[in-house]
């Protein structure tokens, strides 16, 4: 059996500002670091055979938290990194809600019609650039326990691939909150989701623990 542990990276300083991210990053927060540390606990009796994450340094220093003392090799890649968002990036979300308001609601209502941002993705592009790289990872680890640390969009993405879920239907519940925690299994090439989005290491008042 192959097992995919797929994790979000720890909160920003973008993520609180409303901006977006994409290619471009920004620093874990104080309380980022502290998720992560969160899920490294949770996580710490699991002998992964693998680490992989995106090459995007929020992402990257998300790895490295969780890692902890393991003697694991962070692998970092940029078919992991978060969708393009061209002209967008960097650029508080109030902004291009109002200069663009259609495709705006299609970014996050109707993925299947958005237009990319000038020099970026579209859903199905990322779709072209991270289903091929994920079913690369399976083959190159089956039978093994791996984590992959990645971003709220690339990874809803591959866990609709999982889900059958249509592209339209992509950004249904759940919410993928900072370190949220996915687990698919693979068994005969069957997938099977023993945990979707799962935010139960966070000890935080914010969230209820």
């Amino acid at each position: 059996m192959t097992k995919l542990y797929l994790i979000r990276h720890g909160e920003t300083e973008w993520n609180i500002e409303r901006r977006l991210q994409g290619h471009m990053d920004s620093p874990l927060t104080s309380l980022g670091e502290q998720q992560a540390v969160w899920l490294s606990y949770a996580l710490k009796d699991i002998r992964f055979d693998a680490l992989h994450a995106s090459s995007s340094g929020r992402a990257l220093h998300t790895a490295h938290i969780i890692k902890g003392g393991r003697d694991l090799p962070v692998q970092a890649s940029d078919d992991w990194r978060e969708m393009h968002l061209g002209a967008w990036e960097g650029r508080i979300s109030d902004e291009f809600e109002a200069e663009e308001p259609d495709n705006f609601h299609a970014f996050w209502r109707s993925p299947e019609l958005y237009m990319a941002a000038q020099g970026g993705e579209t859903y199905a592009g990322l779709q072209a650039r991270v289903l091929p790289a994920l079913q690369r990872l399976l083959a190159a680890h089956e039978g093994q326990t791996i984590a992959l640390v990645s971003h709220t969009v690339t990874l809803k993405v591959i866990m609709a691939y999982f889900e059958g879920r249509a592209l339209a239907d992509l950004w249904n519940p759940p919410y993928y909150h900072p370190t949220c925690l996915s687990l698919v299994e693979m068994e005969r090439n069957e997938p099977r989701i023993r945990l979707h989005a799962d935010i139960s290491h966070i000890q935080d008042e914010a969230f209820g623990f």
